[in-house]
This record gives structure tokens, C-alpha cells and sequence, in this order.
């Protein structure tokens, strides 16, 4: 026997009983092959004894305290008897006497708490947040101002009663689901809580005051989600540097990788982990957003998955996570760790190249670096000038693919938008050639961001709205259809008089 020891196979010398608890691990994680009568170290083979008896005694053992069926066989191995068990993974969980036991890597580890129900809702394909909430409230015990308010502002409608139940935030008795106890103004869920410090310096411990700010708030999700954004903004400086055409800002973080980060925090956490909550801690040169729970699918640490954006959507709290995504705080299809990479990769913001990081354990932790931390305004004013110069070579063009990402069906504009052949960088014109494509596009009608970014074909939506719509937005030239709602979906873009006559004298020149 050559095979070493993995996830899916095990050697053992003679057979015992506690073994049972291996093959219960094997049915609750991804199957696996047990054999009997082989040395662990050498592999050899050293045979059983009573192999008939043990070809009686393992199925029905197996049967009796699990309820599963196994496949044992006698095989010859060097002359030897050697009994191979294998076990299919099962669809539903498997207990040996009470216990749950889940085979990762080349150990065995039994569940409880926090994992036995996490690997219990996965297994019957039931998540935490459509459960009833254990407070025993209906719709008509809690306030959800917060939701209705937001709900308002995206779509343009009032929440309806009927939302509640077909959203998943009530079942049909009128009690609250998990989820919908998350998104009551006062949130019955006492692990719903948001702890956010600006620490001094670039740990926990640097100087005599550890902390400069320090806040802990409860309440409707939604209303963490905001409160983790204020704090952030709050504690943030932003520096700025005024280009002939435009204002160019250095933000310490881009507004769009917060969001989602705090956002993902919110949605992904483990909820069973009633001792932990989520955290934003700043620092310098940093700002971390810490989350109880690992990866949801009980697989590989996230940092050691290699391509952030190749990782699959997997949703711990499916419900929390499709309110945050009617109300465009969260991408839905499970490309938020994406976004977070785009917005770093914004021209204009980005001197030194820097990029998140992520790592998971028994929490997820998102690392959002600082961008202009330890750099001079010297250097920041030259990147910014350096940068708005047409076919510059910048250490983002260099050493980072852009976000700015040019659709393979639609170029219909090349005067504008150039591809390089060597680093597929995306080299854009002045900001004056972008108003002016916005202004000929918005000529025709009334467009959304949507509508104009497919006709640019563009497809970052942070880097095409800080790149063609902000300017025009500064020059006057372009105005929203629903100025009360800037963030409503039906949102829409037309012309200023200022912008059709910036427009007609283009044209006569």
C-alpha cells in the first residue's frame, strides 16, 4: 500500500470499536475508505484476525449505531486478510451515539456548539436566519422604521405587510425568522452588536493612550451597517489636490471597499456564536473588519485559496444577505471580496499599488489598507498629475491589473478608452474627452449608470462614477432625474442647461 493518509483514507492495524466514530466522520464530511489489517506508519500489510467475524460483526455495527450501510469487503494483500470499508458521504447528518464527528484533513475532530450547528443547518440545507427567532416575537411586536426607510429610498415603495413573509422575515404564524429579528429596529438577537475603535498607532498596544475613539452599538442591522460606515468616515482623513480640469481626492479608503466589507461582515457572521460580535478596528496604517465565523463551506482558509475572485459564493445567512442586496449595500451573487479589490484598484486614489487582504479561521477578517499612510503630499501631488497624463506608466498600470476593465462585446469609443497589448492596463483620456463623452451620450435622453457604463463599455462602477460622472457632476453639466434619492435604482442622468450648451459650442468648433 502506497497511499499516505488523507482526508478520504485512513490505515489501522486491527479493528476497535471507537473506529465507528472515523466512518461517522467520513459520512458527515466528503466519504472516505477505511482499512483494516494495515500497519499506519510502514503500510504494510499485517493481516486481522477472525476475518470472518469482523465481515459480520463491522456492517451490522455500523448499521445498528449509525443507520447507515457501508461497503466492507475481504481483500488479499500480500497474502494477508484486509478488510476495506467505504463510506459514502451522506445527505443528511450522521451521530454515533449521540455525538457528530466530521473527518478534515488526516484527524478526526468531533462537533459541538457553534460548528455542530453550523454543519447541522448545512446538511438539511436550512440556514440559521430562516429559522423562528427564539424571542417569540411577530411582526407586530417590533419597529421596522429602519428597513421601511431604506426599502423607500432604493425602490420608490413603501415595504408592504406582505414583504415580511415573502422576503423571509416572517413565517406564516406572523413570527419573526432570524433574519427578520436582525432587521427590527431594536433587535431581540443580543449578539447583534458592532464594536468599532480607532486605535492608536499600528497595533493594540502603541503609545500611552491605546485608543483615540471607541463606540458599541446594537440595533437593526441596517442600522450597524451605517453606524460601522460613520465611524469609519469619522476617523478618516482625506487630502486633495486641485488638477486644472478636476479636484483629485486621497481618501485613506476607498468609501466603496468599507461598504462591502462591513457589509459582508454583517451578512456572513456566524449568528450561534453568541460571545462574539463584529468588529471594526483602525489603526495607522490599516483598518480591519472582524467577523465571528470562518469559511462557511468548512474548507481550505481563505488565504491559502490563491485568486480572491475565482472563490465561489457560498451564504451563511442567504436571507440577510438578499435584503442587503434589494437595498444595493452587498453584491447578491457573492463578488463583494471582488469589488473590495476594484476599489483599490482606482486610478487616481491608489500612489502606492496597495491591496486588501483576507484571512479566516474561527473569524473572518477583511485588511484594508491605509493608501496614504507613511506618503508625502510631494508624492501623492506627482502620482495624481503623473496619473491624469494620457498614456502614463504608473505603479497601478505596472504592477496591478486595473479595474477599469474594458468589455470584449462593446469598444464603440477608441478615441477614448485604449488597451495595452503588453499589461491589458486600460490608459484613459483627460477628464474633459470623458464629460464629453458623457454629454454626447446623454444628448439622446435620460440614461442610468447601468446605460451609460454599457455604453462606454465599462463595467466598474466606482471607477467609471469618479471618472466620467463626478466631473461632469463638478462642471455643472449633468444633473439626477430624482435629486431626493441619489441612491434609488430607478435613479436616472440628463443634461444641465450648462451641459447642452457646453455641448452645442463642442460641436460648432
Amino acid at each position: 500500500m502506497k497511499r499516505e493518509e488523507n482526508q478520504t483514507v485512513e490505515y489501522k492495524e486491527s479493528w476497535h470499536e471507537k473506529y465507528l466514530e472515523w466512518i461517522c466522520g467520513y459520512a458527515n464530511a466528503k466519504g472516505g475508505t477505511l482499512y483494516i489489517g494495515i500497519e499506519d506508519g510502514t503500510k504494510k500489510p499485517v493481516g486481522v484476525k477472525n476475518p470472518n467475524k469482523l465481515m459480520e460483526d463491522i456492517p451490522n455495527s455500523i448499521r445498528n449505531t449509525m443507520g447507515i450501510v457501508a461497503d466492507v469487503a475481504l481483500l488479499k494483500k500480500q497474502g494477508k486478510d484486509v478488510i476495506r470499508i467505504i463510506v459514502k458521504i451522506s445527505p443528511y447528518p450522521v451521530s454515533y451515539h449521540g455525538g457528530y464527528f466530521y473527518r478534515t484533513g488526516a484527524v478526526k475532530m468531533q462537533l459541538v456548539g457553534n460548528a455542530l450547528t453550523d454543519f447541522i443547518l448545512r446538511k438539511t440545507n436550512s440556514s440559521w436566519d430562516i429559522c423562528r427567532s427564539s424571542s417569540g416575537k411577530r411582526i407586530g411586536d417590533c419597529r421596522f422604521t429602519v428597513l421601511c426607510s431604506h426599502f423607500l429610498d432604493q425602490t420608490g415603495r413603501r415595504f408592504e405587510q406582505s414583504y415580511f413573509k415573502s422576503f423571509g422575515l416572517a413565517d406564516d404564524e406572523g413570527y419573526l425568522t432570524n433574519a427578520g429579528a436582525l432587521f427590527a429596529d431594536d433587535s431581540p438577537i443580543y449578539q447583534n452588536r458592532l464594536f468599532c475603535t480607532r486605535w492608536n498607532g499600528t497595533d493594540k498596544s502603541a503609545g500611552v493612550m491605546d485608543s483615540i475613539d471607541d463606540k458599541e452599538y446594537s440595533g437593526s442591522v441596517l442600522s450597524l451597517f451605517e453606524y460601522g460606515k460613520n465611524f469609519v468616515k469619522n476617523n478618516s482623513r482625506k487630502m486633495w489636490h486641485k488638477l486644472p480640469a478636476r479636484r483629485v481626492e486621497f481618501p485613506e479608503y476607498p468609501e466603496r471597499a468599507v461598504e462591502e466589507a462591513i457589509a459582508n461582515a454583517l451578512i456572513h457572521r456566524d449568528y450561534t456564536n453568541y460571545g462574539s460580535e463584529v468588529h471594526i478596528d483602525m489603526y495607522d496604517d490599516r483598518l480591519e473588519v472582524v467577523s465571528p465565523g470562518g469559511m462557511f463551506d468548512g474548507g481550505t482558509p481563505i488565504q491559502d485559496r490563491g485568486d480572491i475572485r475565482g472563490i465561489g459564493s457560498s451564504r451563511r445567512n442567504p436571507l440577510v444577505a438578499d435584503i442587503f442586496s434589494r437595498l444595493d449595500f452587498a453584491e447578491r451573487r457573492g463578488s463583494g471580496l471582488g469589488k473590495i479589490m476594484d476599489a483599490y484598484s482606482l486610478p487616481l486614489s491608489n500612489a502606492d499599488g496597495r491591496l486588501p487582504s483576507f484571512t479566516s479561521d474561527t473569524f473572518f477578517r477583511a485588511i484594508l489598507p491605509n493608501m496614504t499612510y507613511g506618503l508625502t503630499k510631494e508624492r501623492l501631488v506627482a502620482f495624481a498629475e503623473r496619473e491624469a497624463t494620457p498614456n502614463s506608466q504608473t505603479p497601478n498600470s505596472r504592477n496591478h491589473k486595473s479595474a477599469v476593465q474594458v468589455s470584449r462585446t462593446s469598444r464603440p469609443y477608441k478615441s477614448t478608452v485604449q488597451v495595452s497589448h503588453t499589461s491589458h492596463a486600460v490608459n484613459v483620456a483627460t477628464a474633459e474627452s470623458r464629460v464629453g463623452l458623457v454629454l454626447s451620450l446623454l444628448a439622446k435622453g435620460e440614461l442610468s449608470l447601468r446605460e451609460l457604463m454599457q455604453a462606454v463599455g465599462l463595467r466598474n462602477r466606482p471607477n467609471f462614477y469618479s471618472l466620467y460622472i463626478l466631473p461632469a457632476f463638478e462642471m455643472g453639466c449633468v444633473e439626477y432625474t430624482i435629486p431626493d434619492r441619489p441612491k434609488s435604482r430607478l435613479q436616472k442622468y440628463r443634461l444641465t442647461d450648462k451641459g447642452r450648451a457646453a455641448l452645442s459650442a463642442s460641436a460648432h468648433q
